[in-house]
Parts: C-alpha cells; sequence; structure tokens
C-alpha cells in the first residue's frame, strides 16, 4: 500500500476523476500539475505508468525512485515541454489552468503529449454555477475568485498560490476544441448550488437562453441551442469543480 499525501483538489474531485479512469483503457498517464502526489498514488496502486510533473517537485511526498513512476520539473506553459510527443495514453490536470496566465499554451502542450485518441481530464472552478453568477452580480467577483488581487495589499498566500485566472465553459470549450480535443463528458464534485432560489430561477434562465438562441438564428449569427442547453446542465449550473473529459482527434 502506498502511502496517501495530502489532496490538493476540492473534495471529491479525484474520486470522480478516478471513476473515469477505471473505464478506460489507458495505461500511460500524465499528472501534471502533480502537487503532493495523491492522484499519482492512486494511479499507481492501479497499476497505471504515471509520469508527474509539476514546478515545484519539492513538495512532492511521494518516493520518486519506485516502479512506474517518472517525476520530472515542468512548466506547463513553456513553449516545449520535455515529454515525447503522442506519449500518453491520458493527460490529467486538476486545477492548474486557473493559476495559468497562459491557457492556450496548457492545452497545446497536453494536445501534443497525447497519442491520437487519447483522454484528457481537466478541472477547475465552475464560475458560471448559479451560486458565481449571483456573487458577480452582486461584488463583480466570480465564486472561487472572491478577493482582489492588488499588489502592496493582498497577503503573500493570495499572490502566490491563489487563481488569477478564471476561465468560463464557454472559453474553456473553444480554447479545447481549437486546439484539436472533442469534449466527450462533462461532470462536477459536488452540486452546492442548488438550492431553492437556484431551482426557481431555473426556467427563467432557461427562457432566455431560447430567446437568444432565436434571436441568433434571425440574425444569422449561428445556432448555439446545444451549448446553451450544456450551459444549463446539472454539472454547469449547480456543480461546484467542473471536470471535462476530452478526447484528442485522430
Amino acid at each position: 500500500m502506498i502511502d496517501q499525501p495530502q489532496a490538493l483538489a476540492s473534495p471529491g474531485v479525484h474520486e470522480k476523476v478516478l471513476q473515469l479512469v477505471s473505464r478506460l483503457s489507458v495505461r500511460t498517464v500524465l499528472d501534471a500539475p502533480v502537487g503532493h502526489g495523491a492522484l499519482t498514488a492512486q494511479l499507481l496502486e492501479r497499476g497505471k505508468i504515471v509520469t508527474a510533473g509539476d514546478i515545484d517537485i519539492e513538495k512532492f511526498h511521494l518516493n520518486p525512485d519506485q516502479p512506474n513512476l517518472h517525476l520530472v520539473q515542468l512548466n506547463l506553459i513553456a513553449p516545449q515541454l520535455p515529454l515525447p510527443d503522442n506519449g500518453f495514453d491520458l493527460a490529467i490536470c486538476l486545477e492548474g489552468i486557473e493559476h495559468l496566465e497562459n491557457q492556450w499554451q496548457l492545452v497545446r502542450n497536453l494536445h501534443r503529449v497525447l497519442k491520437p485518441g487519447g483522454y484528457l481530464m481537466l478541472s477547475t472552478p465552475n464560475i458560471i454555477n448559479f451560486k458565481s453568477r449571483i456573487r458577480f452580480f452582486v461584488e463583480a467577483r466570480y465564486e472561487f475568485f472572491k478577493r482582489p488581487m492588488v499588489l502592496g495589499k493582498s497577503i503573500e498566500h493570495d499572490l502566490n498560490t491563489y487563481h488569477i485566472a478564471p476561465i468560463s465553459y464557454f472559453e474553456l470549450q473553444f480554447i479545447l476544441e481549437s486546439c484539436g480535443l472533442s469534449i466527450k463528458e462533462l461532470h462536477a464534485n459536488i452540486y452546492s448550488s442548488r438550492n431553492i432560489l437556484s431551482v426557481i430561477l431555473r426556467p427563467l434562465f432557461r427562457a432566455f437562453y431560447r430567446y437568444k438562441c432565436y434571436r441568433d438564428k434571425k440574425r444569422n449569427r449561428g445556432d448555439f441551442a446545444e451549448l446553451y442547453e450544456t450551459i444549463m446542465s446539472d454539472e454547469l449550473y449547480y456543480g461546484e469543480t467542473l471536470i471535462v473529459m476530452a478526447q484528442k482527434k485522430g
């Protein structure tokens, strides 16, 4: 049994990802950013060959010399990762994209190292759930991005580790598909926004999106009905952390 390091991801994220992994026929896995190695430990127990990468490998708590594990220092937005093309069946990037200044480069890097037909599992705070929409209306800040980042005023913890790049499903889908990845499934860790007010207002949101679809089609601006229906799914409307499973084309 491998000692289990502390998980840095939100509650339920690792459990959901491992459920998804169990359904796939994958052997070689990239886990980056790896953090303390909590997910890597679980993957090794399941017989996967894991490359664990992070910009700060000093915080990695597993023995890096054990079989089927390769620890490597990675800057995920570097022009070229020190990893082979088409080298992995699965790349896992949990709660990392919101910490990076170049989200496009991250996805390009992950796409390059995946085998054709390989999978990407990516998670990020869901900034378009009901709770976040209300917070933005009141505070002009997203949920999970509650405190402004101000040099000379923000605490050191926030400046060094806080979320700097909120990304909604709209942008995430566009980046993934533009980089050659097709979204297959959406999941959430927990449904924290499910309350009386959100349930009451949900039909109003749906009616508003139907009107937007009607207006866009009337003006020949495209048909976004499928996207808007996805936005109103339980995972995006109620979910706290968004977990996307995408597949490399080819």
